[in-house]
Formats: structure tokens, sequence, C-alpha cells
């Protein structure tokens, strides 16, 4: 079976790594279906959320680290996908929602780090283990960390190999809210709902626009496309 499933429900398209045998471990084979089947949700204009998960009560394990060595010794093969993977999900025009139904490790942090939002089983964990492997974040990890939580406390996550529960990684502002991990698809499709009263290429713009800085750019590219009310009259 492959490493990682694509289901559709309604407006919300779920992406599940699922390889029981590494513990959804992010192999070569499982980062290329995570882009194709991201590829195919935001073609998709029927989607107006992608969520990504882990099954078996597991997030993600963390980089495959063995196989990658296997394509590569020197490393670049895999920061560059791995970074790759978060651009990807940036240039997207639907937002992307990580649901950690349990651990994200090493990399699996940074894979959750990667997507706009995150929700939180409360026993799942954010393990930032990597320097216990005398590693550091290479999936573009380190600068979301530093600007989700300050350069202070991103350097002593890391240092220290903290692991930061749910409850904290909410207070740290890293997840959106604690949901148990039998109710995250529930408030997935809430959130997909509400998004469904808004323009989805202004929410794509606007993604763009908070990856680029460049607000002018996109205002004027939103512009043409502006549908007002008629109750506004002229």
């Amino acid at each position: 079976m492959p490493p990682v499933r694509y289901e559709q429900h309604g407006a919300v398209a779920v992406i599940t790594l699922d390889d029981a045998a590494t513990r959804n471990a992010l192999s070569p084979e499982a980062l290329e279906l995570i882009e194709l089947h991201a590829l195919s949700a935001g073609s998709d204009p029927a989607v107006r959320l992608l969520v990504l998960t882990g099954a078996d009560g597991v997030f993600c394990s963390g980089a495959a680290i063995r196989a990658w060595e296997a394509l590569d010794e020197s490393g670049e093969t895999l920061t560059d996908r791995g970074t790759g993977l978060g651009d990807l999900f940036a240039q997207l025009p639907i937002p992307v929602l990580a649901c950690l139904s349990g651990h994200a490790v090493g990399g699996g942090s940074e894979l959750a780090l990667a997507t706009d939002w995150r929700i939180a089983d409360p026993a799942a964990e954010l393990r930032f283990v990597h320097t216990s492997l005398a590693l550091m974040p290479g999936f573009g990890g380190l600068g979301r960390l530093e600007r989700l939580v300050g350069p202070a406390t991103a350097l002593r996550l890391l240092a220290t190999r903290a692991r930061v529960g749910a409850a904290e990684a909410e207070r740290l502002g890293l997840v959106e809210a604690v949901v148990p991990a039998d109710g995250q698809l529930a408030w997935a499709t809430a959130l997909a709902e509400q998004l469904s009263g808004s323009d989805r290429y202004a929410i794509a713009e606007i993604k763009a626009a908070l990856c680029s800085g460049d607000e002018r750019a996109a205002f004027l590219r939103v512009w043409p496309h502006r549908q007002l009310p008629d109750r506004l009259g002229s």
C-alpha cells in the first residue's frame, strides 16, 4: 500500500500519512505523493481546504533519513525537496491545515509548521529533536518557527530538544486550537464552510502577499475580479 492516502469530503481534501512500519516517516515516496495530492487539491475548484494528517495516532515521525541517504549522502536532495514541499503549501491557492492526531517529530514538526494552520489532539506533541541527531531543521522549519515564536524561543526549543505539548503549543501560537483527534475532521469541515463564503481567488492572493510581502501587487491582481453587491450602487 502507498504510504500516503488521499480522500475528499465535500470541500475538504485530506492527505493522510499512513505508513505504520515507519510511524508515518517522510520517505522520498511519501513526500512525492504529498506533493502530487496537494497539487490535485489546489487545482480542484470544489476544494476550499486541504487537511494534512497522520494515521494510527501519529502525525509524522520525521524524515526517513536512511532512505534519503541512499539517494544523496550530501543531504542536498533532502533539504531541497523538503523545503520545496513547504514552498508548495505556501503557493497553493487554498489554505492548508495540519491536524496533529499525534506526535510530530523532527522533520514532522517542520512539516506541520509548513502549513497555514495547525490543530492538535490534547495528547499530541511537537518534538524538536533535531539536535539530538546532531542536525538542525532543513525544510524551512527554522525560519517558520522563528516567525511564530521569536528567535530566542526558537533557539531554546531546538537547543533543548523540547517536547511541546498541545496546550503549550496553543499558548505559543504554534497551533490554532486543541481538538481531539476524533473531532478534527468535523473542525476542518466547519472551517471549510466558513471559507466557502470568501472568494477563492482573493484567499489565494492573500496567501501570496503574506509570502512575498507585496500587498500592492496582490491587490492589483484582485481588483479586476471585484464583485460588489447591487445595494452599494455606483
